[in-house]
């Protein structure tokens, strides 16, 4: 009798634990792969494929365009194109405020 309340509470850490691992955003399964290096077996695969489609694809057309899903998924991409705005703005308020000391002076 006196361990019911320890058996509860270890069923409660795992049904927690068991809710998590299926219901949660948890690390051990993404859904994407991250980007790695391309395989040329992969690209030629993928052109073959492609041509079997009927769309076909040059295989270093492939490789590029895996490779920048690959950067898109690390979140390199984002990187850039956030230092690329950050850049833009400063350009923008230097540029106003050499007008606005041009405008007093």
């Amino acid at each position: 009798m006196p361990y019911f309340f320890l058996f509860l509470v270890l069923g409660l850490v795992i049904g927690g634990l068991t809710s998590w691992v299926f219901l949660a955003g948890h690390p051990f399964e993404s859904v994407e792969t991250p980007g790695g290096p391309v395989d040329a077996v992969e690209a030629s695969f993928l052109a073959s494929e492609m041509a079997t489609a009927g769309q076909p694809m040059d295989e270093e057309a492939i490789v590029k365009l895996l490779k920048l899903h690959g950067a898109y998924v690390d979140g390199k991409i984002r990187a850039v194109q956030a230092a690329a705005e950050t850049a833009r703005l400063e350009a923008e308020r230097t540029a106003e405020v050499t007008e606005t000391a041009e405008d007093t002076v």
